[in-house]
């Protein structure tokens, strides 16, 4: 993330938060498409541009609340003018309008990305307009006259009375994090709406100042409307995360509201004065709206990604699924093949090592003598092991194994993706997937592929071990010719013994074959034990090399082909996968900016 430019890094983090907004929406979770949009919202309009150099002023009071509250009388106090159409009718102002007196061309609404999905309006419109688009209204400045549009930007907005209300809820957003400093307007009769004042939560947590002004109430019961608006209201708010300030401006008359600067001016003022504080130092002002607004992605992270859970649940149950069936697959192709198979190249290897042990030079005429004086009892030895030993079982083809292991694999998901399609769109992707000729085509294809670097690993593996076997004596002439020496010893020892204990005579015929039989036959049995300890070892070690080179590539396949199939789950997963590691990049750059480091918070 930290070679990505920084407008290329809040594009991206601003594009995944979108395609996650869009993703709630379609599973119905409109509180947390909300949510996202204004994460987005903040990433564009207030982080983006000022990383990239944008001037802090002109700063922006942003004008929100429920339906009905007043929110166009008070945006028409804070810029002294009616120029917003204040209208009885709920909900008449139905996207974002913003009223400047700067003059000159609008730099900060020029910035790539600036309010989303918005359009801005070429040409003047009603309040009423209901379409995904912003407009900005000039408003004379009457000289001699204090007004905030000297140095704000001062927006009006849609009502916030319903998380479902999507087209109100996006618009109000964008503009929300725009803001450097949040006017919340209540009525007295609504002030305490689930909708508005889960907005309000939202609000305060990105650390804005928010001022609360409470409207419609008789002068008289302004005193108790607002205690009681800060105990149910602001006091329920989590700890740390209170407004700033709360005001009141009872009922104003048709005249009072045509001309606020004179008529209402005892209400005005105190607000203006409010807000000139909070922007008293447009730097300041500036970069607590940036600080807040990053500590707000990374504080709400988790919740960011909530939306994701059921779709991560869903692809960790596809997961374990894929990996249980490769563990019966590795079961089965140990219990159906390698449990059976010989290896006969330690057969092989073990009459090497024996021949290997006989004298070389002169001694392979002693070894030849004690050949011939076993012949009897090898050949009676001979055919008694084949009278009693069952007859083998022959192995089965590998090949045939692992193609049936195989299909019972795919079967096995391919039902279970069935019983669980009505479960989550994944379930039924899949299903749909394995109900295609091009999914078998594409797991036959992969199966033949990791099979070839299966056969690959394991060709010289079996060989190469039982070689070893051999090989590695023949490298150690020291250890061979001791063994030789152990083994000629043994034979002669056992020979001279038997002959001195019962003296020569015509039972030697006997013994002597017998003894020479019977150390040859141990010697044997030890190599047989060397043998068989690598034979299973090359088991084990062939299991391991199917997992690697076989079951285990095919199973990693499976696992991630819900995210790699072009389907809707992998713009998903890139989205998940790319956002933890953006916000911590953002974040990191916001604590380096100079601009933006405060003597508490100095850059790292």
């Amino acid at each position: 993330m930290d070679t990505l430019s920084t407008r290329t890094l809040t594009q991206q983090l601003a594009d995944d938060l979108g395609y996650l907004e869009q993703h709630a929406l379609r599973t119905k979770d409109a509180t947390g498409a909300a949510r996202l949009r204004l994460a987005a919202a903040l990433v564009r309009n207030s982080i983006g541009p000022t990383l990239d150099g944008q001037e802090p002023t002109p700063l922006h009071v942003v004008v929100t609340g429920g339906a009905g509250a007043g929110k166009s009388t008070v945006s028409n106090m804070l810029s002294g003018s009616s120029a917003s159409e204040a209208n009885p009718q709920a909900g008449f102002t139905r996207h974002p309008i913003a009223f400047t007196g700067i003059p000159g061309p609008l730099a900060w609404a020029n910035y790539l990305g600036f309010l989303g999905t918005l359009s801005r309006l070429t040409q003047p419109a009603a309040s009423s307009l209901d379409q995904d688009v912003y407009q900005i209204r000039r408003v004379p400045l009457e000289p001699n006259t204090f007004t905030l549009l000297n140095d704000w930007v001062v927006w009006d907005c849609p009502d916030m009375t319903t998380w479902a209300a999507q087209n109100y809820t996006s618009r109000l957003l964008e503009a929300a994090a725009l803001a450097d400093v949040i006017i919340y307007v209540a009525s007295d009769e609504r002030y305490n709406d689930e909708a508005p004042t889960q907005f309000l939560r939202m609000l305060l947590q990105t650390g804005k100042p928010v001022v609360c002004v409470l409207v419609k109430m008789r002068e008289e019961d302004a005193p108790a409307l607002l205690a009681h608006f800060k105990s149910e209201v602001l006091d329920k708010m989590p700890e740390g995360q209170g407004a700033v300030g709360v005001l009141a401006i009872p009922f104003l008359t048709a005249e009072e509201r045509a001309d606020p600067v004179r008529g209402a001016a005892r209400y005005r003022i105190p607000l203006l004065n409010q807000v000139a504080v909070l922007g008293s130092t447009p730097q300041v002002a500036r970069r607590r709206t940036v600080l807040g607004a990053s500590a707000y992605l990374v504080a709400q992270q988790a919740a960011l990604l909530e939306v994701a859970r059921p779709d991560v649940q869903a692809l960790e149950a596809w997961s374990r699924l894929v990996r249980t069936g490769q563990e019966e697959f590795d079961k089965r192709y140990e219990r159906e093949y390698l449990a059976t198979e010989k290896f006969r190249g330690f057969d092989e290897a073990l009459v090497r090592l024996i021949a290997l042990l006989d004298l070389p030079g002169i001694g392979q005429a002693l070894s030849g003598v004690l050949y011939v004086v076993r012949t009897p009892f090898r050949l009676v030895g001979g055919w008694l092991s084949k009278a009693i030993t069952r007859p083998e079982v022959p192995t089965r083809p590998e090949e045939a194994v692992l193609d049936e292991s195989l299909a019972g694999w795919s079967a096995e998901l391919r039902k279970e993706a069935l019983r669980r399609s009505g479960e989550h769109p994944l379930w039924a992707h899949l299903s749909q997937a394995f109900q295609t000729a091009d999914m078998d085509s594409k797991f036959k294809e992969r199966f033949a592929s990791a099979y070839r670097d299966y056969q690959a690993s394991l060709a010289t593996e079996v060989d190469r071990t039982a070689r070893n076997i051999y090989e590695q004596l023949e490298k150690n002439p020291l250890a061979l010719n001791g063994l030789r020496a152990g083994k000629f010893a043994l034979d002669a020892a056992a020979i001279a013994g038997t002959v001195l204990t019962g003296g020569i005579g015509l039972h030697d015929i006997v013994l002597v074959p017998l003894v020479a039989s019977i150390t040859h036959k141990l010697v044997e049995f030890l190599g047989q034990q060397v043998v068989d300890t690598e034979r299973e070892a090359t088991r084990t070690r062939q299991l391991e090399i199917e997992r690697r080179h076989l079951s285990g590539p095919i199973s990693e396949w499976l696992a991630a082909w819900p995210a790699t199939s072009g389907g809707p789950f992998e713009r998903l997963q890139l989205a998940l996968r790319r956002l933890p590691p953006a916000i911590a990049a953002l974040d990191e750059r916001v604590r380096r900016d100079n601009s933006l480091a405060s003597p508490s918070r100095s850059p790292s």
